[in-house]
């Protein structure tokens, strides 16, 4: 049994690493989006533009080059959020069996209050996959339409 003053330190940091956790998550859907916008702006310039048939080889060179380095910008940011949701997301399981939360019994008779699959479930997450699979694919995209322009 845990004494009262641990007891309340850790219903103290329980709610901020909740939060940390959902704002890490959020953070990479932004920077997705953000990224995304980039490139699907980068797409409709391209196509748009009356000089596209026009681009000279260091022209080509320098927009495909660009479009490399806004991807592996948000890309690397997405990874630096992943791996600081993945870190708070462990903590945040700590704090969860310190409470109690997977005991059977403690708060509902004969359960646990959460399954005892969420202190796994984090590491078969494939969000991350997901976002850094979109911004190369767009980034594909527009290298595709670069080159067949």
């Amino acid at each position: 049994m845990i004494t009262e003053g641990v007891q309340q330190v850790l219903t103290t940091l329980y709610p901020l690493y909740k939060e940390e956790v959902y704002k890490r998550r959020e953070q990479m859907m932004r920077l997705t989006a953000f990224g995304a916008f980039g490139l699907i702006a980068m797409i409709f310039a391209l196509l748009l533009s009356p000089l596209k048939y026009r681009l000279s080889a260091p022209e080509t060179f320098l927009m495909a080059l660009t479009s490399l380095v806004w991807c592996g910008l948000c890309c690397s940011l997405i990874l630096q959020q992943q791996h600081r949701h993945r870190l708070a997301k462990q903590v945040l399981i700590q704090l969860e069996q310190a409470l109690g939360f997977y005991e059977e019994g403690l708060f509902l008779e004969r359960q646990p209050l959460y399954p005892g699959k969420w202190k796994t479930a984090w590491i078969a997450d494939r969000t991350g996959t997901l976002y850094l699979s979109s911004l190369c694919g767009l980034t594909g995209i527009f290298l595709l339409v670069l080159i067949l322009l």
